[in-house]
């Protein structure tokens, strides 16, 4: 049995940042979903401008936020001076990346005239290395829309970047035992200085003429050489460090009685303090010097706090939420910004497929001044958004994985990994991966996978966690060559230690986390089948350009199961595999036995919550907190070293903000940004909360899954405090005094040992949990039939064309189109492909092998002509390794004139740079460009006609003039339609240059 769904003990090797998304409702009101009539427009600029300060037409105030979805993470810029009109600065993404949502945070430079941002691929929080270095960094000309991608990769902590009070700002990133801080130069778009310090330092900033962090139970300010000082020393672990425009530095601290203090330290080390409050109550941000103050109590419950007037230089405290975003000069404050389907991922999954245009944005704001409310809604349109979706110089080119080593080893070795599958298998034209390392190649077509809707996945998940998912499935399930099966008899069933079952709601929140409900790519609509939605498959680290069988992450469907996932693995059979492949249910059943080994691997160490009742929803976190990171066994030859839970995901990490609240207690604006929260929370929010589905009928909105229930009708009653894991005779933690090893540079930190391996091994109480646990709540009971789902983009399975016409398929007759054990075309299919479709893919020389990076963002939908089609984006012709050219070839010679009609399918084709090449069987080749884009049509579009003298062909690449990798391009069906004689449309043969 697999030793975790990731097949990640921390110790074993790197994670990657590829795996997939998930989504959720909107926090703001502004684009929720409603039963009612809809609503009126909202503006995207202040249109009653007499809600707005005095002068602002001469103010320099500007605001700047950020918001993500499946096209990049968009940049957005609203200015005073332009009534606070929004624009989009930049939407930044990576072209070798397939995700449903991009997230990261920025900040602004004093100047305002710049933006430094980190960003990566939602499922990037879900991976320790693709966390801690995986995210990408940019710089963004707020003006003129400019990208600068820097050359490293960062961590995707919350207070990373880091901005002072000029032109510089500060990136951070574990490296071994220390932490690496990067010093940028936003005006050059360059890191200036690159240093590695000992120890866990987290917010950091630049400061003087160094960088200030904090570290333990210390602020500390690092100097060029990269000596260390300590600057104050606090009760608690200091964060959100905001540098004044007076030499001090704000911070806040946790304090007792859950109390949160805004202090003030200088160079000179002069600690101040200034006020406190509700821990999560108040927050500091800043900009360009300026140091804000948000929220309510400020100035209470703390003996010798200050009055407003004696807040020094500089700041200023807003009564608006503490979370809210604020303005450059504190005239505007955000309180709440999103698009209606984060959550970690792209879409609603029901609405349909992620498609290329950007979602709009829906933003709230308060202006403190005069307590005016304004409601916005930004549709994202980058100026430069070529520049935004061009590779990061942080990827290779080359062939080689970064350094930082952000995959995990699946593979055991190189030779396994290259094999082919029989010596004709050639890779450079068929359309799977015969060099792959992982178990089931993409691109397949008999080994779709069938997306599920979320009615679906519950109903799978309740039956699975009672042991009751035997539906059968028959041979030949959606068209694979699979024998019949069950999904539970492939997957039986694990006993607990201890009795009991897993929670269906602790199993629907992993599924939500790992992949957004979805077992296909998100491309696919639910109904609609499509390639698996998969990991690091090619190990390529989001780079288009580099294929790496020996650093892939071979994550399959919606549990993304890894562990048995590797072409050399025996773990599983092969049938078992492709269950997991393209069977949701299949893959629903093997999640929950991986998750019930976990807990059985920990009830067997003693490692249980509040006792150990598997009832209650959170006496799964320590198993949570394995299915993500592993766990760390005992060693049997040294009885002193460290085992247990990883450090990444402990509640006391300094990764995660000490006054977070419950994920998604304080609303869905939290989707935005899951990466405040370790693992166990966001899924145990998830399970309190659900994601959002859209009907895509009515368009209205609900939860995705039935959420579970609290005896006090407040979940967050029995989430653990953050420090619940840290305990210094246990894991050598401990939050009330800074550790220093005599000897050692290392600096204060509350892990209390210098390689952080403040492993958690002991069972934990909490709270009293039949006062405050959750418990599930079922939908489906064992007997209930498996719901179904109608795809959004139905197949067209009659063809219109005259009775003689030649029509070459996408794929040979051999292939089945069912959807599930449906065949939807049944007794409507009246023609028969006559000829062939074959393929040249890009190649490229990396690491000694030929390999294929076209192939990486190649894809294959269940819908269209027939029941399938192809797809891939356009590029320029210089990126050869990323060209496709597929060619329709019919089964006979023709000779005289016939029309040639190729089939256009309803979604993922919308170039209008599309050149057929027709060879009319002489070698002449006619060049036709047309435009793919139908209106969202299944539709027979003609050529021309054409005088052929032999066997014709017809060519179709994905290279243009204009492609960005954002215009995707499709190979359908195409027909050759025999004519009598010269038709008023003939197209005169004047022969084109070969290509």
């Amino acid at each position: 049995m697999p030793k975790s769904r990731r097949g990640r003990i921390l110790a074993a090797g790197a994670m990657s940042v590829l795996a997939m998304a998930l989504v959720a409702p909107l926090a703001s009101a502004a684009l929720t979903g409603s039963d009612g009539p809809a609503p009126t427009p909202l503006p995207d600029r202040v249109t009653d401008t007499s809600q707005l300060p005095s002068g602002w037409r001469q103010s320099d105030d500007r605001v700047v936020t950020y918001d993500g979805d499946g096209t990049g993470l968009h940049v957005l810029v609203a200015d005073a001076a332009h009534a606070y009109k929004w624009r989009t600065a930049a939407t930044l993404s990576e072209p070798g990346i397939d995700t449903d949502q991009w997230i990261g945070q920025s900040c602004v430079t004093a100047s305002g005239d710049r933006a430094v941002v980190v960003y990566a691929p939602r499922q990037a929080v879900n991976d320790q290395l693709g966390f801690q270095q995986g995210a990408f960094a940019a710089v963004v000309d707020l003006a003129d829309g400019t990208v600068t991608k820097l050359p490293q990769l960062v961590s995707l902590a919350y207070f990373n970047p880091g901005c002072g009070d000029g032109e510089q700002a500060v990136l951070s990133r574990p490296q071994g035992e220390g932490t690496q801080l990067l010093t940028v130069d936003a005006r050059q778009g360059s890191v200036t200085r690159q240093q590695t310090v000992p120890g866990q330092l987290t917010s950091a900033v630049p400061f003087g003429t160094g960088i200030a962090a904090a570290t333990g139970d210390s602020v500390v300010s690092v100097d060029r050489q990269g000596d260390i000082r300590t600057l104050a020393r606090t009760a608690g672990a200091p964060f959100r460090l905001v540098p004044d425009a007076d030499s001090g530095l704000a911070y806040q601290v946790p304090a007792a009685g859950k109390k949160v203090e805004v202090r003030r330290v200088t160079d000179a080390g002069s600690d101040r303090l200034l006020g406190s409050g509700a821990l999560g109550a108040l927050a500091v941000h800043g900009t360009g010097g300026r140091v804000f103050v948000t929220g309510k109590g400020a100035q209470e419950d703390t003996a010798g706090s200050v009055v407003p007037k004696s807040w020094p230089k500089g700041w200023k405290v807003l009564d608006v939420p503490a979370s809210s975003e604020v303005s450059t000069t504190g005239v505007l404050a955000l309180t709440s910004v999103g698009n209606g389907a984060e959550a970690a991922g792209g879409k609603t999954v029901t609405v349909g497929p992620a498609t290329d245009t950007a979602e709009p944005v829906g933003i709230d704001a308060l202006a403190p001044g005069t307590g005016a409310t304004f409601d916005f809604r930004v549709k994202p349109e980058s100026p430069q958004q070529g520049e935004g979706a061009e590779q990061s110089p942080a990827l290779s080119i080359s062939g080689e994985a970064p350094s930082d080593g952000l995959h995990t080893n699946s593979v055991q070795s190189p030779s396994d990994a290259m094999r082919l599958d029989s010596v004709d298998d050639g890779p450079a034209h068929t359309t799977t991966d015969p060099d792959r390392a992982c178990a089931v190649t993409r691109n397949d077509p008999e080994l779709q996978a069938l997306q599920p809707s979320p009615d679906m996945v519950e109903w799978a998940t309740d039956l699975a966690v009672q042991g009751r998912l035997d539906v059968r499935r028959r041979s030949g399930w959606n068209g694979t060559d699979l024998s019949s099966y069950t999904p539970q008899g492939l997957f039986p069933p694990v006993a607990l230690k201890g009795g009991g079952r897993v929670p269906a709601q602790i199993m629907l929140g992993v599924l939500t986390q790992e992949s957004n409900l979805v077992q296909a790519t998100s491309r696919a609509s639910a109904g609609e089948s499509g390639n698996f939605i998969q990991g690091g498959y090619y190990g390529n680290a989001g780079s288009v350009h580099t294929v790496d069988w020996s650093a892939v992450d071979c994550g399959y469907g919606i549990g993304q199961v890894t562990s048995g996932m590797a072409r050399s693995d025996t773990t599983y059979t092969a049938e078992q595999q492709k269950a997991i492949t393209v069977d949701y249910a299949a893959n629903i059943a093997a999640s929950v036995q991986i998750l019930q080994d976990k807990w059985n691997q920990l009830y067997a160490q003693g490692i249980l919550a509040n006792g150990g009742d598997p009832q209650y929803l959170e006496n799964w976190w320590f198993a949570l907190w394995a299915y993500n990171s592993g766990f760390n066994q005992p060693d049997a030859s040294d009885a002193a070293a460290p085992w247990g839970l990883g450090w990444f995901n402990n509640p006391a990490n300094g990764l995660y903000p000490p006054d977070r609240k419950m994920f998604l207690s304080s609303g869905y604006d939290d989707s935005r940004t899951p990466n405040l929260w370790s693992y166990p929370e966001r899924v145990l929010g998830w399970a309190a909360y659900s994601q959002q589905k859209t009907d895509p009928t009515t368009g209205t909105t609900g939860p995705a899954f039935t959420v579970g229930t609290w005896p006090t009708g407040n979940a967050p009653d029995a989430e653990p405090p953050h420090d619940a894991f840290c305990d210094p005779a246990a894991n050598a933690c401990d939050t009330s005094k800074p550790h220093k090893v005599d000897g050692s540079s290392q600096p204060e930190g509350p892990c209390q040992r210098d390689d952080f391996k403040c492993w958690w091994h002991q069972p934990s109480t909490w709270t009293d949990c039949t006062a405050t646990c959750g418990t599930e709540v079922l939908t489906y009971e064992a007997t209930d039939p498996e719901p179904k789902a109608t795809s959004t983009h139905p197949a067209s399975c009659t063809s219109s064309l005259p009775s003689n016409a030649l029509i070459v398929d996408d794929v040979p007759n051999t292939v089945k189109f069912r959807v599930g054990s449906t065949n939807p075309c049944a007794g409507e299919r009246n023609w028969t492909s006559r000829g062939t479709l074959s393929f040249t893919f890009g190649s490229a020389e990396q690491n000694g092998a030929t390999v294929y990076p076209s192939k990486i963002d190649f894809h294959q939908l269940g819908s269209g002509f027939g029941g399938h089609f192809w797809f891939t984006h356009t590029r320029v012709p210089t990126y050869t390794d990323s060209v496709v050219t597929g060619t329709w070839t019919p089964d006979r010679s023709l000779k005289g004139w016939a029309r040639v009609m190729v089939h256009l399918p309803d979604h993922e084709a919308n170039t209008d740079q599309a050149t057929y090449r027709v060879d009319l069987g002489d070698g002449t080749v006619v060049e036709k460009t047309i435009s793919q884009d139908t209106g969202g049509k299944n539709t027979w579009v003609s050529l021309g006609s054409y005088e052929f003298h032999g066997t014709p062909s017809v060519s179709l690449s994905s290279d243009t003039a204009d492609g960005t990798g954002d215009d995707s391009i499709a190979w359908d069906a195409l027909a050759f339609e025999p004519l009598p004689g010269k038709p008023s449309d003939a197209v005169t043969a004047s022969p084109s240059p070969q290509k």
